[in-house]
């Protein structure tokens, strides 16, 4: 680790680097104008702030190389499916655990009573028998709760990265927020890691790896955002499809990398 802020190596830094915030309804850009602009009246959520108000003595600049998108909500997989391939299987249930019923034909006892769909075994004893011959319904001693066709669906959502130099209330309609990039969380997926759509660093890799789609001599460089004192790393939420308010559930993104 470099020991001073002067004369090092450009990939070193003096401190470590650990950033995060919760976004959910810190909407930013329009989905009716397909843009990704923070509109007027928007105010996404600071990052990193690479003292923004020149407040430090300490503070050259940094750089950050890694940003994780983590969602915060979370619904346990089914514990067992009915289907025609797991169809005579026998099964032992204890409340709480859940079944995806994926066909009603396969069923030799009474069809579950709202079709295909997660179900949650709600008796008060285990329950053990042939996954076809249960009676996928509520209201007994040995019933089950219906959660619907699904359950736990998380659907896609986009986060909006945007930079700021200079100013500690950036104005969206003087440009003072700078698109850095966006990265959508596939639907169902929890996490992601946004590397691949990261800048590109200007110090190469010091390091051999993957030159697919390289020209001959191009070098390998690392992602991620050098920022000067002064700067900060705004992100937001876009408001389309099934998130026009926002991701209420919510996500944690997460900045590390380093100072200068």
């Amino acid at each position: 680790m470099a020991s001073t802020s002067t004369n090092k190596q450009p990939l070193l830094v003096d401190r470590p680097l650990f950033d995060s915030v919760r976004v959910t309804t810190q909407t930013v850009g329009s989905a009716a104008s397909n843009t990704l602009f923070v509109q007027g009246g928007q105010a996404p959520s600071i990052l990193v702030d690479m003292d923004a108000a020149l407040s430090e003595d300490n503070n050259n600049g940094g750089v950050v190389d890694s940003i994780t998108i983590v969602r915060n909500d979370f619904t346990r997989s089914a514990d067992y499916t009915v289907n025609a391939t797991t169809s005579g299987t026998v099964i032992s249930l204890i409340s709480g655990q859940i079944v995806n019923v994926t066909s009603t034909g396969i069923l030799t006892g009474l069809a579950a009573v709202s079709g295909v769909g997660y179900y949650t075994y709600t008796g008060a004893t285990t329950l053990t028998g042939i996954n076809t011959a249960l009676q996928y319904s509520g209201g007994t001693a040995t019933g089950f709760s219906y959660n619907g066709v699904a359950l736990g669906y998380k659907p896609a959502v986009t986060f909006a990265f945007y930079h700021t130099r200079g100013t500690t209330t950036p104005i969206p309609a003087s440009g003072d927020y700078r698109l850095l990039f966006s990265k959508t969380v596939p639907a169902d997926s929890g996490v992601v890691d946004c590397s691949d759509v990261m800048p590109q660093l200007a110090t190469p890799v010091a390091q051999a790896g993957n030159t697919n789609g390289l020209g001959a001599g191009a070098p390998l460089r690392n992602r991620g955002v050098y920022l000067e004192r002064g700067d900060r790393i705004y992100v937001g939420v876009f408001p389309d499809g099934p998130n026009p308010s926002g991701y209420t559930p919510g996500a944690h993104i997460i900045a590390q990398g380093g100072f200068f």
